[in-house]
This record gives structure tokens, C-alpha cells and sequence, in this order.
């Protein structure tokens, strides 16, 4: 599946939900709320995730025992960055290419010798 297959079925499922506010809503300046919603929320996943490894980290689990659940989390906080994708209309393509090329030359001094 493409990431742009995967940005129409994250809009054909938000559609298909209401609550205080239409899931996919187009973020503009009429409707910060559910920016700030969309952030507070990923925040949350966050938090989650690293909760479970926090459990890793001082011996509770192995990260083999927490792989299905971190994944989850995971999918979680990139659910909600495609929903911010097409929220607020960014151009995927042109946006990631800009800042990758700007990264090229952030980090030139860490270039390995293999490429």
C-alpha cells in the first residue's frame, strides 16, 4: 500500500465519524481546536509508547514480549500524523523532498564513506 493509498482509506474511515467535530475536517484558522486535538492526541501515543518501553528499559519486558503493543502505538501516532497530512493539505511530496534535501546538508558532517 502507498502512503497516499493510505492517506484515502484514514479519509474514508474519518468520514464516516462525528463527535464534537468532523474527523476530517480541513484545519484552517476557523477550526485550531482540532489541531490542537490532533497534537494532544499524538502527545498521548506518545506517551504510551514510551511507557512500554520505559517496561523494557528497566527489565519488566523484553522488547520481543512488547512488539505487538509498541507497534500499535506506534501505527497510532502515524494515524494521527496522516491525519494532519490531509488536514492541513500538506504536500507530502514537496515537503518531504524540501526538508531531505535540507537534512543533506544538516547532517554532511555524519555522511558515511559508502555512499
Amino acid at each position: 500500500m502507498t502512503i497516499e493509498e493510505i492517506i484515502i482509506q484514514q479519509q474514508e474511515f474519518d468520514s464516516n465519524y462525528k463527535g464534537k467535530f468532523n474527523w476530517n475536517q480541513i484545519i484552517d484558522n476557523e477550526h485550531l481546536e482540532i489541531l490542537e486535538f490532533l497534537l494532544l492526541s499524538m502527545v498521548g501515543e506518545f506517551g504510551e509508547a514510551t511507557n512500554i518501553v520505559k517496561k523494557v528499559i528497566r527489565g519488566d519486558k523484553t522488547l520481543e514480549e512488547v512488539k505487538d503493543d509498541l507497534s500499535e502505538e506506534i501505527i497510532d501516532i502515524f494515524i494521527y500524523v496522516i491525519k494532519l497530512i490531509y488536514q492541513l493539505d500538506i504536500d507530502l511530496d514537496k515537503v518531504y523532498s524540501a526538508k531531505m534535501e535540507k537534512n543533506k546538508i544538516r547532517f554532511k558532517e555524519y555522511e558515511s564513506d559508502k555512499i
